[in-house]
């Protein structure tokens, strides 16, 4: 058998919040409307948060007393508002605390983030929101992570990549015109705003044929 277990502290929870209304009768409302969502703590700019503290209350040290709340011979019961919130609020402390530490482990990979660790930040987020991760997680779609240019006799022959519909959008500039019809040449501003006849051709990408992951560990090596 499961059983609810209740118990009572000495203290009183004091929340002041700002809200704008007509009067103060519907000022009133619109706080016990809030409240009963779990959003009254949420501190946003329609309604700010301006104190929420425990203040104690009583003999602090009278020896707690538990009690039977009722008996549950099924599920748990679902969470109260004040319980959504805190949940909600501790989500929002960690997707924080994930996506720091996403940024800092990117940084030290040279600007790199995995995907993975960036997806318990969004799980994080989610929950925060208030949005199941398990209905509003959307499909995941497959990530190009290499892409690479070969060349042979000074030519490009071919863009390749391990996920070429997720590739990103690829341009070969070629300066070297001679032999090249005019009309096919482009004016590319330069860095010091002068501008140079290139041939610019975006090149299919292929999937690649060769061992992506094996190229790019000799260029690590």
């Amino acid at each position: 058998m499961r059983y609810i277990i209740q118990y009572t502290l000495p203290y009183e929870h004091r929340v002041m919040v700002g809200i704008e209304a007509e009067s103060p009768e519907t000022a009133i409302a619109k706080a016990g409307e809030l409240f009963d969502q779990g959003d009254i703590w949420q501190d946003s700019a329609d309604v700010p948060l301006l104190y929420d503290d425990f203040e104690e209350q009583g003999d602090a040290g009278v020896p707690l007393e538990f009690t039977v709340e009722a008996e549950v011979s099924g599920d748990w019961p679902e969470a109260g508002a004040s319980v959504t919130a805190i949940r909600r609020r501790d989500a929002a402390f960690q997707a924080v605390r994930l996506l720091l530490e996403t940024y800092r482990r990117g940084e030290e990979r040279g600007g790199s983030i995995d995907w993975e660790d960036l997806d318990q930040a969004y799980q994080a987020a989610l929950q925060a929101s208030g949005s199941s991760p398990e209905t509003d997680r959307p499909e995941p779609s497959p990530r190009c992570s290499r892409l690479a240019v070969v060349i042979e006799g000074g030519i490009v022959q071919s863009v390749i990549a391990d996920q070429p519909g997720a590739a990103p959008a690829v341009a070969v500039v070629d300066y070297d015109i001679e032999g090249q019809a005019p009309a096919g040449l482009c004016d590319i501003t330069q860095s010091d705003g002068s501008r140079s006849k290139a041939y610019v051709v975006a090149p299919w990408i292929e999937p690649a044929r060769i061992d992506l992951d094996e190229v790019f560990r000799l260029i690590d090596a």
